[in-house]
């Protein structure tokens, strides 16, 4: 049952994914041309505010899953009952100092928007922030009621709720956008399904599951074990809020240097390496529980390390898929989805580098888990801020020059540099995976890749789709390719079973609803 559910929750995953993606492609432009640039721009500068405020969380959701799988291995009931008390208050605590932060933030409006914004942009912001921060303010004490289906590995439970979040939400607000209605109404309905889908988490988690609480009272050695896991959080802490400057940290380089047109280029090109991310973290994402219960029980280290080359293996392989499709496809893609023609080449390069840059770092998301179940994530958080320092140096010249694509570069070079080589010593050296073993059996995909990418390349120079209809022609296609290379020659046993499995759950339903 347990591997149904995970199999289930990896492809519910890249549903999701697909149909986020999807509809953020239709929906965007909707909302764009409904808001116009003044309202979508306020919309869009408040965004980060709420996300540097849902940094204030320290890495309490990793901290959960371990130590909550501690307990769980050695089957101490009460401990996980105290444990679920102490995040609860722990993330009610932190929702309320984000509730307050975000309003004491919105009654400065004039200091945090500065100076460029008109006053009605000034008081729109006001209110998408003040709105906008209650929501963040409720997602913290629900968080422990979905980090508690994730423990438990209910993945067709939890992805089905976040895909009808997902799309539910964007299908009531294009006809409400259509209607007049405008960016407040979008804040109040996202807040709207983070209420309705916290409700059903909590039913689930208390009726299902059987959630239980325990407040106190507090020993010495639950005050011990509280040090232990702020210890293990703030570096968890640094890792996140280093990782998260490091990838914008080129837009406002470029807003520093050359403008905002240079930042809305490259936004754009970012935003497809965003996507790709996202289907880089599905599978791993899945399988964080099992990891630290493997942890939790010191098994040997080679199912670690099977694990950690299964998965590898199988996340090269859709991303090899994606990226060498965006060769294929990539120009024509962002001359439409840009609307613009004038940038797509910059754009299309950007996007490549930063995509061929996250495809060697993302193979390995599972290693970070494996870190934080160990308890070895320190050296982590310290390389990252040496690859973001060393991004900031590399970049700025190169920023000057060459702009977007200077400032690509300059990710592109830091990030191999810090989070694939040394990174891999440390998997290596002090971790104990077996990474030459991992890297051979990467490798060993690149032969099955070389019909594929000379396709890519041929279809990127002589055929340039100047619809949307033509891309996903040409994408189809080319995924067809991908997919009879691969089977024939790259995928191992253990992949094309995995597929088939797949492909035969949807083929009994269809023969039933025939006889029907």
């Amino acid at each position: 049952m347990k591997v149904n559910q995970v199999r289930a929750g990896a492809v519910l995953s890249y549903v999701s994914i697909i149909l986020s993606t999807v509809i953020s492609f239709v929906y965007t432009p909707i909302m764009i041309g409904r808001l116009g640039d003044s309202e979508y721009g306020v919309y869009q500068f408040v965004l980060p505010i709420i996300s540097y405020l849902n940094l204030l969380s320290f890495g309490l959701g990793s901290a959960y899953v371990r130590y909550y799988s501690r307990f769980k291995a050695a089957d101490d009931r009460d401990g996980m009952r105290k444990l679920n008390g102490m995040f609860l208050l722990a993330y009610t605590v932190q929702g309320t100092v984000v509730l307050i932060i975000g309003l004491w933030l919105s009654y400065h409006g004039s200091v945090i928007f500065g100076t460029k914004l008109t006053a009605e942009e000034v008081t729109l912001g006001v209110k998408l922030l003040r709105i906008m921060t209650v929501n963040a303010a409720l997602t913290f004490p629900i968080t422990v009621f979905e980090s508690y289906v994730t423990i438990h590995e209910r993945y067709l439970f939890q992805k089905i709720v976040a895909m009808g979040k997902q799309v539910l939400n964007p299908l009531i607000m294009i006809p409400l956008l259509l209607m007049g209605y405008r960016s407040v109404a979008m804040t109040v309905l996202s807040l709207i399904f983070t209420i309705l889908s916290g409700i059903i988490n909590i039913g689930y988690c208390v009726f299902k599951l059987k959630i239980t609480f325990r407040f106190g009272p507090y020993t010495s050695h639950d005050f011990k074990l509280i040090r232990e896991m702020f210890s293990f959080m703030l570096y968890v802490f640094i890792g996140i809020v280093v990782e998260n400057i490091n990838w914008s940290i080129d837009r406002q380089l470029l807003g520093w240097i050359h403008g905002s047109t240079a930042v809305t280029v490259y936004t754009v090109a970012s935003q497809v390496n965003i996507y790709f991310l996202t289907f880089a973290t599905a599978v791993s994402n899945v399988l964080t529980p099992q990891v630290h219960r493997l942890v939790a029980e010191a098994r040997p280290m080679r199912e670690l390390d099977a694990m950690f080359t299964k998965v590898g293996r199988l996340q090269f392989i859709l991303l090899g898929c994606i990226l060498l499709g965006f060769v294929a496809v990539g120009r024509g893609f962002l001359a439409l989805w840009g609307q613009s023609a004038a940038y797509a080449d910059t754009r299309y390069w950007i996007a490549l580098l930063l995509m061929f840059t996250c495809l060697w770092t993302n193979i390995q998301t599972l290693g970070t888990i494996i870190q934080q179940a160990m308890n070895m994530h320190k050296f982590r958080s310290f390389l990252y801020l040496a690859v973001l320092i060393g991004n900031i140096l590399i970049s700025i010249p190169l920023c000057w020059k060459w702009e977007g694509l200077g400032s690509a570069i300059g990710t592109a070079i830091a990030t191999l540099i810090g989070n694939v080589t040394l990174m891999n010593w440390y998997y290596h050296k002090r971790i104990g995976l077996n990474i030459p073993m991992f890297w051979k059996h990467i490798f060993h995909l690149l032969p099955s890749m070389l019909l594929p990418f000379i396709a890519a390349v041929l279809l990127a120079i002589y055929v340039y789709p100047t619809s949307y209809f033509g891309v996903a022609g040409i994408a189809a296609a080319f995924a067809l390719l991908y997919g009879a290379c691969m089977w024939l020659f790259g995928m191992n046993r253990y992949e094309r079973g995995l597929v088939t499995t797949i492909v035969r759950k949807f083929l009994p339903a269809r023969r039933g609803r025939r006889r029907r």
